[in-house]
């Protein structure tokens, strides 16, 4: 079905629309300038600038008895050779905690498929450890671990949730929270260790300086129905000038002086008219 848009025989009207459509153009160009050109700042939820370095766990101080602390150490002294060393995967389902056991099962750790960093350990005991929260059966700790090659290898320190449901303390997490590998330099250069060597990366050398392109893609549409809207208002304004000027060349090609005739509509009312004012 053919559908035929009418324009406007007023020429007034047909001015106010073009108008129209050209403020409607100059408003959607701006838009559009606005959304695609980039923001040179920093964009939302990235660092911006260096910020303070973030602060570990406070201990908490609790009481922890002798005799916990004693059969946490035996715990850890078991555990750690058994599940971070892979020596004895059975010893270490013996002593995982419930969680633990959750996520896994007692045949993934016979494959070595343990929820457990694997780390070459070379230590006599892990009786050193520090207890960052003690709560009623439940203890947060982290322990400092050395490997037994440290020229390859650096010092790690693990996060280890030890539970205690029943009668005997278990291990529920055990994850990696620093890594301190010993720095590449040739054997040639004198180098001693500090505080720099285990820093994280300034933030502002991971922080993109430009705007994510998906952070206004939710304009987009928006602006391009508004757009069409304000397109039609022009188009039917540039149709309207164009048939105007095609008349003007044609009554100047033919020489016409007269006005045209009027519509039979109208000419017809005009008729009623005449005759109505001719009559007593």
């Amino acid at each position: 079905m053919n559908v035929v848009i009418r324009i406007p025989e007023s020429p007034r009207l047909r001015r106010r629309l073009t108008w129209v459509a050209i403020a409607g153009i100059l408003a959607v160009a701006g838009i559009l300038i606005a959304v695609l050109i980039p923001s040179r700042g920093p964009s939302n939820g990235t660092a911006a600038g260096n910020r303070a370095p973030a602060q570990l766990a406070v201990d908490t101080h609790q009481k922890l008895s002798t005799a916990n602390r004693r059969q946490i150490d035996t715990l850890l002294d078991r555990f750690i050779p058994a599940a971070v060393e892979r020596r004895d995967p059975t010893t270490a389902w013996a002593l995982a905690g419930p969680e633990m056991r959750d996520s896994s099962s007692l045949s993934a750790f016979r494959k070595g498929k343990l929820p457990v960093p694997s780390y070459p350990a070379n230590e006599q005991n892990y009786h050193h450890w520090r207890a960052i929260d003690v709560e009623k059966g439940s203890v947060v700790l982290n322990v400092l671990v050395h490997p037994k090659n440290p020229q390859k290898l650096g010092t790690w320190v693990f996060s280890i949730e030890v539970v205690k449901p029943k009668s005997r303390w278990l291990v529920n997490h055990i994850y990696t929270i620093a890594v301190m590998n010993p720095p590449v330099r040739p054997a040639t250069v004198t180098h001693e260790l500090g505080p720099a060597d285990f820093a994280a990366p300034s933030p502002t050398s991971r922080t993109s300086t430009t705007s994510s392109p998906s952070s206004h893609s939710f304009l987009l549409p928006v602006v391009a129905i508004f757009g069409i809207l304000l397109l039609i208002p022009l188009a039917l304004g540039v149709g309207a000038l164009l048939r105007a000027h095609r008349w003007r060349r044609a009554v100047r090609a033919s020489g016409r002086t007269e006005l045209p005739p009027l519509p039979s509509r109208y000419r017809d009312g005009a008729e009623e008219q005449k005759e109505l004012a001719s009559q007593p």
